[in-house]
């Protein structure tokens, strides 16, 4: 059976009082906030944040002509017999309300659209200094596996993920890179780790990443990583 989607409303739409003002006095703080956040490193977290309040966004815009309402809030004013339609207008309250959210929403799309630019441009300069690979091959089946990642700063930072699956697995963000630990990078050490991993048969995969131009990967750099190994899992195994 087919479930609905569930799509978060921002917090800055259902709390307090229905005012534009007050509405994208919260919606400008919110946008505060996250920036803040963004210039601190957490890409991941913000991201997160500013897609799914699209989502919502998107929804309201595209449903706002044709979405269903409540004939509480509507006043019968006739019957169309030739179409055996009711008709209703709305009461000032719902009037009024709707007209607020509609033109907040509208004022959001624009500012959420312009920060998410942001966004992209910051994830496109760390993906440019991006580049990782199978050890040591490519794997013929969906498995768990490691990823070893070096920065600039010789440290190197040891992730894993579980097997993804078709149905477990439908996009990057639900592919989790889970955190192992961090530590200085030191060439006979990575070595054995991967003697170790390659002997013991285990059959998991190895992804050796790079990246060079980002010493902030956990809730940072990890979201490119992670969408990138989520693509090239997908695109050989057909998962």
């Amino acid at each position: 059976m087919y479930m609905a989607k569930y799509v978060k409303i921002p917090s800055w739409i259902t709390d307090g009082p229905m005012d534009y003002e007050f509405k994208s006095y919260k919606m400008y703080s919110e946008l505060e906030a996250l920036s803040k956040q963004l210039a601190n490193g957490k890409l991941f977290e913000v991201l997160l944040i500013v897609d799914e309040t699209l989502e919502y966004l998107y929804k309201y815009d595209g449903d706002r002509l044709t979405s269903d309402y409540t004939t509480s809030d509507y006043e019968l004013i006739g019957i169309d017999w030739q179409n055996f339609n009711l008709e209703f207008i709305g009461t000032d309250a719902t009037l009024k309300r709707d007209d607020i959210l509609d033109s907040i929403c509208e004022l959001a799309i624009d500012k959420y659209e312009d920060f998410h630019e942001k966004i992209r441009q910051i994830w496109k300069d760390i993906e440019s200094g991006v580049t990782l690979t199978y050890i040591p091959s490519k794997p013929y089946f969906a498995a768990p596996g490691f990823v070893f990642i070096t920065t600039p700063d010789n440290m190197l930072h040891i992730y894993y993920f579980n097997k993804p699956g078709k149905y477990s697995t439908t996009s990057w963000k639900e592919f989790k890179l889970e955190y192992n630990r961090t530590e200085t990078y030191i060439q006979e050490s990575y070595f054995k780790y991967i003697d170790e991993l390659t002997s013991s048969n285990s059959e998991k995969i190895i992804f050796k990443v790079n990246c060079n131009n980002n010493i902030k990967i956990e809730g940072n750099s990890i979201a490119i990583i992670q969408h990138k190994i989520y693509n090239k899992l997908k695109q050989d195994l057909h998962f």
